[in-house]
């Protein structure tokens, strides 16, 4: 049992600082936040009396240490995690007036692929999360999406190897390729995602999906890689 005492009598500091101290890191149990250990060389300290104060600090780790990317672009928690998703973008159209729709899919070891979001650039809302889910280590995590032109067009997905889906973490260069309709080049598109010089600025626990639904031709006028975008996050 701690005691506690005036500070003319001193007080046991060890229990209260590490009480103090398991407090903070239990108020932040997202793996984003530091984590770490603090010592103190005594149980008391008196009035004028320095302590020694010891601490250890570890701070989160790049998304590789979280999850494998296996190919083509498979995902593969090393530990259990939760998943979140987040569609950030949508910029499918047939021309600079006329928006088409798209959808997006996720699957868990093989299952059948299950829809998140079907919409329009006007239905985007970047601060929802459309799948959490509980993922455990080993699971192998898949994504695809496609657009709709009077028909539903190719299905690209991490399953299988394309040029039309490139998953992106943090320090990774963008793809940039000719824009179609003047929507401006993929770095204009992902913006807030991106640091000074180009490079893709997101967090350590993060990873960003970006899809060309139409073309199959990189360099083509149509092929922007840009019409689709989203954000899978593991904590």
């Amino acid at each position: 049992m701690n005691s506690h005492r005036s500070p003319r009598d001193g007080r046991l500091l060890s229990g209260a600082l590490a009480f103090i101290f398991s407090a903070s890191l239990a108020h932040a149990q997202s793996d984003e936040a530091p984590r770490g250990t603090l010592d103190v060389d005594r149980n008391l300290v008196r009035t004028g009396v320095h302590s020694q104060l010891e601490w250890n600090i570890e701070y989160p780790t790049g998304i590789t240490e979280i999850v494998d990317i296996v190919p083509p672009n498979r995902i593969v928690p090393k530990k259990d995690v939760t998943m979140k998703v987040r569609v950030l973008g949508v910029s499918f159209q047939q021309s600079s007036t006329k928006l088409l729709p798209v959808d997006v899919y996720w699957s868990k070891n093989n299952s059948s692929w299950k829809k998140f979001f079907y919409g329009y650039e006007y239905d985007v809302d970047e601060s929802e999360v459309l799948v959490r889910e509980n993922i455990s280590e080993g699971d192998v995590i898949d994504f695809g999406g496609r657009g709709w032109l009077s028909r539903w067009l190719t299905f690209h997905h991490t399953r299988k190897s394309t040029n039309n889906l490139v998953v992106l973490k943090n320090g990774d260069t963008p793809p940039s390729y000719a824009p179609a309709f003047s929507q401006g080049d993929i770095t204009s598109f992902i913006r807030p995602y991106l640091d000074s010089g180009g490079k893709v600025n997101i967090g350590d626990r993060d990873l960003i999906l970006l899809w060309e639904v139409y073309s199959n031709k990189p360099g083509s006028t149509y092929f922007d890689m840009q019409d689709i975008m989203i954000m899978v996050t593991f904590e």
